[in-house]
């Protein structure tokens, strides 16, 4: 990437779209506000995966490469209006992201008492997730945390620098994901 424009949203809005009003009641229901370069996202996009999608992060002193598989759509259940408890609905887009999963790490990185509360945004399908942090000296960033080291790290201070941070992957795996997706 360039480093000047967001990557382009492939499968965008996977969940249909959402409006101002149902981010207002998303940031009520967390208790805490959207970074607005994210609402606007939301708000464009609500979901989706990136093109290019490939990032370095770094954990323990090394440098390792992911991909981002997708970022997660706001959902009408996310908004209270069917029980938050029944993620199993959520598996109905195109992705397939894991939702149960996502649930059970949520209470992990909770449980980690960590400093700042964290919104998962999406994933890399390997059961790893980006989270933006709510509040404090950090508002705003853009963490990858990896659930089998169970450690998070700094990716971006903001979702927009992250997103014009992605660049292609090294080698092509477009074309079996394609195929995987159906297209």
């Amino acid at each position: 990437m360039n480093g000047e424009s967001m990557a382009d949203i492939v499968n965008s809005r996977p969940a249909g779209a959402t409006s101002e009003s149902q981010i207002a009641a998303f940031e009520s229901l967390i208790g805490h506000a959207l970074p607005a370069d994210y609402r606007r996202f939301l708000l464009e996009h609500n979901g989706g995966s990136p093109r290019p999608d490939a990032f370095t992060f770094n954990l323990f002193g090394r440098d390792e490469e992911d991909l981002v598989m997708c970022f997660f759509p706001l959902r009408d259940l996310i908004l209270g209006e069917v029980d938050v408890q029944d993620l199993s609905e959520l598996r109905t887009w195109p992705l397939h992201c894991a939702w149960n999963d996502l649930q059970n790490d949520l209470v992990h990185l909770y449980q980690k008492k960590l400093e700042h509360p964290l919104l998962p945004i999406g994933t890399d399908g390997s059961g790893n997730y980006f989270c933006i942090v709510l509040s404090g000296s950090q508002a705003g960033a853009v963490l990858f945390h990896e659930h089998e080291l169970a450690d998070t790290c700094v990716l971006a201070s903001s979702f927009d620098k992250f997103t014009t941070s992605l660049r292609p992957r090294e080698r092509n795996d477009y074309a079996e994901e394609l195929e995987w997706n159906g297209e």
